[in-house]
Protein backbone atom coordinates (compact mmCIF):
# COMPACT_ATOMS: atom_id res chain seq x y z
CA UNK A 1 0.00 0.00 0.00
CA UNK A 2 1.21 3.53 -1.20
CA UNK A 3 2.39 5.39 1.83
CA UNK A 4 0.12 8.45 2.08
CA UNK A 5 1.46 12.00 2.30
CA UNK A 6 0.77 13.76 6.00
CA UNK A 7 1.28 16.94 4.62
CA UNK A 8 0.80 18.99 1.45
CA UNK A 9 2.21 22.42 0.33
CA UNK A 10 -1.10 24.44 -1.28
CA UNK A 11 -0.90 26.98 -4.09
CA UNK A 12 -0.21 29.72 -1.26
CA UNK A 13 2.89 28.05 0.24
CA UNK A 14 0.84 26.80 3.26
CA UNK A 15 0.61 23.54 4.56
CA UNK A 16 -2.09 21.62 4.47
CA UNK A 17 -3.20 17.91 6.11
CA UNK A 18 -3.33 15.27 3.97
CA UNK A 19 -6.83 14.37 5.85
CA UNK A 20 -8.30 17.94 4.89
CA UNK A 21 -7.02 17.59 0.58
CA UNK A 22 -9.84 15.64 -1.44
CA UNK A 23 -9.23 12.69 -3.54
CA UNK A 24 -9.45 14.39 -7.05
CA UNK A 25 -7.08 16.83 -5.42
CA UNK A 26 -4.16 14.76 -4.93
CA UNK A 27 -5.60 12.24 -7.99
CA UNK A 28 -5.10 15.70 -10.17
CA UNK A 29 -1.34 16.76 -8.56
CA UNK A 30 -0.25 12.74 -9.30
CA UNK A 31 -1.77 13.18 -13.07
CA UNK A 32 0.41 16.21 -14.04
CA UNK A 33 3.44 15.21 -12.11
CA UNK A 34 3.33 12.14 -14.01
CA UNK A 35 2.98 14.14 -17.31
CA UNK A 36 5.94 16.57 -16.17
CA UNK A 37 8.56 13.45 -15.34
CA UNK A 38 7.49 11.81 -18.59
CA UNK A 39 8.30 15.20 -20.44
CA UNK A 40 11.82 15.81 -18.44
CA UNK A 41 12.54 12.69 -19.44
CA UNK A 42 11.90 12.76 -23.01
CA UNK A 43 13.12 16.14 -23.19
CA UNK A 44 16.58 15.18 -21.79
CA UNK A 45 16.39 11.98 -24.60
CA UNK A 46 15.95 14.76 -27.32
CA UNK A 47 19.01 16.57 -26.28
CA UNK A 48 21.17 13.95 -26.22
CA UNK A 49 19.99 12.70 -29.94
CA UNK A 50 20.14 16.40 -30.94
CA UNK A 51 23.84 16.74 -29.45
CA UNK A 52 24.79 13.11 -31.15
CA UNK A 53 23.13 14.10 -35.04
CA UNK A 54 25.06 17.38 -35.01
CA UNK A 55 28.15 15.53 -33.91
CA UNK A 56 27.58 12.92 -36.05
CA UNK A 57 27.03 15.20 -39.49
CA UNK A 58 29.46 17.98 -38.21
CA UNK A 59 32.10 14.91 -38.42
CA UNK A 60 30.81 14.05 -41.94
CA UNK A 61 30.99 17.45 -43.28
CA UNK A 62 34.13 17.71 -42.08
CA UNK A 63 35.29 14.83 -44.64
CA UNK A 64 34.15 16.95 -47.42
CA UNK A 65 36.43 19.06 -49.15
CA UNK A 66 34.05 22.15 -49.79
CA UNK A 67 30.08 22.50 -47.97
CA UNK A 68 27.21 24.20 -49.59
CA UNK A 69 26.33 28.28 -49.14
CA UNK A 70 27.32 29.01 -45.57
CA UNK A 71 27.66 26.12 -44.14
CA UNK A 72 24.59 24.10 -45.11
CA UNK A 73 25.59 20.34 -45.34
CA UNK A 74 23.01 17.70 -46.59
CA UNK A 75 24.10 13.80 -47.00
CA UNK A 76 21.79 11.17 -48.40
CA UNK A 77 22.17 7.09 -47.79
CA UNK A 78 23.61 4.78 -50.20
CA UNK A 79 20.30 3.92 -51.41
CA UNK A 80 19.50 7.12 -51.50
CA UNK A 81 16.23 6.72 -49.97
CA UNK A 82 17.22 8.79 -46.56
CA UNK A 83 18.59 12.57 -46.17
CA UNK A 84 20.26 14.79 -43.48
CA UNK A 85 20.66 18.40 -43.56
CA UNK A 86 21.57 21.08 -41.70
CA UNK A 87 20.70 24.14 -42.29
CA UNK A 88 22.42 27.37 -41.13
CA UNK A 89 19.92 30.57 -40.23
CA UNK A 90 21.53 33.87 -40.52
CA UNK A 91 20.09 37.26 -39.41
CA UNK A 92 20.25 40.52 -40.66
CA UNK A 93 21.11 42.87 -38.04
CA UNK A 94 20.61 46.82 -38.13
CA UNK A 95 22.00 49.99 -36.89
CA UNK A 96 21.14 53.55 -36.61
CA UNK A 97 22.00 54.35 -40.31
CA UNK A 98 19.07 51.78 -41.53
CA UNK A 99 16.84 54.68 -40.72
CA UNK A 100 18.12 57.20 -43.16
CA UNK A 101 18.97 54.80 -45.75
CA UNK A 102 14.86 53.81 -45.56
CA UNK A 103 14.32 57.24 -45.70
CA UNK A 104 16.02 57.98 -49.05
CA UNK A 105 14.96 55.03 -50.54
CA UNK A 106 11.01 56.13 -49.95
CA UNK A 107 12.32 59.31 -51.00
CA UNK A 108 13.03 58.12 -54.32
CA UNK A 109 9.73 55.71 -54.87
CA UNK A 110 7.83 58.74 -53.69
CA UNK A 111 9.27 60.88 -56.73
CA UNK A 112 8.80 57.54 -59.01
CA UNK A 113 5.13 57.37 -57.82
CA UNK A 114 4.18 60.79 -58.59
CA UNK A 115 5.47 59.87 -62.50
CA UNK A 116 5.36 56.24 -62.82
CA UNK A 117 2.40 55.49 -60.56
CA UNK A 118 1.55 51.48 -59.93
CA UNK A 119 5.17 50.37 -60.49
CA UNK A 120 7.00 52.82 -57.79
CA UNK A 121 3.84 51.95 -55.35
CA UNK A 122 4.74 48.48 -55.13
CA UNK A 123 8.19 49.18 -55.03
CA UNK A 124 7.88 51.47 -52.49
CA UNK A 125 5.61 48.54 -50.14
CA UNK A 126 8.96 46.08 -51.19
CA UNK A 127 10.63 49.06 -49.16
CA UNK A 128 8.50 48.88 -45.87
CA UNK A 129 8.69 45.52 -46.51
CA UNK A 130 12.07 45.11 -46.17
CA UNK A 131 12.71 47.35 -43.54
CA UNK A 132 10.37 46.30 -41.08
CA UNK A 133 12.25 44.17 -37.99
CA UNK A 134 10.73 40.84 -36.91
CA UNK A 135 9.86 40.69 -33.44
CA UNK A 136 13.55 40.45 -32.36
CA UNK A 137 15.34 43.11 -34.24
CA UNK A 138 16.18 41.43 -37.64
CA UNK A 139 15.50 42.68 -40.80
CA UNK A 140 14.05 39.87 -43.85
CA UNK A 141 17.40 38.61 -45.35
CA UNK A 142 15.53 38.13 -48.57
CA UNK A 143 14.02 41.22 -48.76
CA UNK A 144 17.18 43.68 -47.78
CA UNK A 145 18.93 41.58 -50.66
CA UNK A 146 16.13 41.96 -53.18
CA UNK A 147 16.08 45.49 -52.83
CA UNK A 148 20.37 45.88 -52.65
CA UNK A 149 20.14 43.97 -55.92
CA UNK A 150 18.48 46.83 -58.21
CA UNK A 151 20.22 48.59 -60.41
CA UNK A 152 19.12 52.19 -60.00
CA UNK A 153 20.31 55.47 -61.90
CA UNK A 154 19.64 57.95 -58.97
CA UNK A 155 21.97 59.75 -56.52
CA UNK A 156 19.29 59.46 -53.58
CA UNK A 157 18.74 55.94 -54.11
CA UNK A 158 21.79 55.07 -54.55
CA UNK A 159 23.13 56.56 -51.14
CA UNK A 160 20.22 54.81 -49.70
CA UNK A 161 21.45 51.67 -51.06
CA UNK A 162 25.27 52.68 -49.50
CA UNK A 163 24.26 53.44 -46.11
CA UNK A 164 21.89 50.51 -45.82
CA UNK A 165 25.11 47.80 -46.76
CA UNK A 166 27.39 49.69 -43.95
CA UNK A 167 24.57 49.32 -41.50
CA UNK A 168 23.87 46.10 -42.43
CA UNK A 169 25.51 43.05 -40.15
CA UNK A 170 25.09 39.60 -40.98
CA UNK A 171 25.62 36.71 -38.03
CA UNK A 172 24.81 33.28 -37.49
CA UNK A 173 21.33 32.44 -36.16
CA UNK A 174 19.84 28.75 -35.21
CA UNK A 175 20.64 25.44 -36.88
CA UNK A 176 17.75 23.43 -38.05
CA UNK A 177 18.60 19.79 -38.69
CA UNK A 178 16.24 18.05 -40.95
CA UNK A 179 16.00 14.25 -41.67
CA UNK A 180 13.65 12.95 -44.48
CA UNK A 181 12.75 9.31 -46.11
CA UNK A 182 11.68 7.73 -48.88
CA UNK A 183 10.01 4.09 -49.65
CA UNK A 184 11.08 4.36 -52.85
CA UNK A 185 13.55 6.40 -55.47
CA UNK A 186 9.59 7.19 -57.30
CA UNK A 187 8.21 8.54 -54.00
CA UNK A 188 8.91 12.07 -52.58
CA UNK A 189 11.03 12.50 -49.52
CA UNK A 190 8.80 13.12 -46.07
CA UNK A 191 10.20 14.70 -42.90
CA UNK A 192 10.62 12.79 -39.71
CA UNK A 193 8.34 15.40 -37.20
CA UNK A 194 10.08 15.50 -34.48
CA UNK A 195 6.93 17.74 -32.92
CA UNK A 196 5.06 16.28 -30.10
CA UNK A 197 1.62 17.69 -31.19
CA UNK A 198 2.09 15.61 -33.99
CA UNK A 199 2.33 12.37 -32.25
CA UNK A 200 -1.61 12.62 -30.74
CA UNK A 201 -2.91 9.10 -30.19
CA UNK A 202 -5.12 8.04 -32.71
CA UNK A 203 -9.05 7.26 -31.51
CA UNK A 204 -8.84 3.20 -32.67
CA UNK A 205 -12.38 3.19 -31.42
CA UNK A 206 -13.48 5.97 -33.64
CA UNK A 207 -10.97 4.53 -36.76
CA UNK A 208 -12.90 1.22 -36.46
CA UNK A 209 -16.25 2.71 -36.92
CA UNK A 210 -14.96 4.80 -39.70
CA UNK A 211 -14.02 1.56 -41.28
CA UNK A 212 -16.83 -0.30 -40.40
CA UNK A 213 -18.90 2.60 -42.27
CA UNK A 214 -17.57 2.62 -45.65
Amino acid sequence: MAKQQKTWIDGRGQEVPGSYVKAYDKARDRAVRRVLAGALKLRAQMEDFMADAVKTMDGLAAMKESLGTRGNFSARSFDALIEVTIKQQYNVRLDGRVQKARELMLEYATRELERAGKGAFLLQQMIDAAFKPDRNGFLPRTEINKLLSYNVEDETWNEGARLLREALTTEAGKRYLNITRRSSLQDDFKPIRLDIADCWPEDKAINAEEKGGD
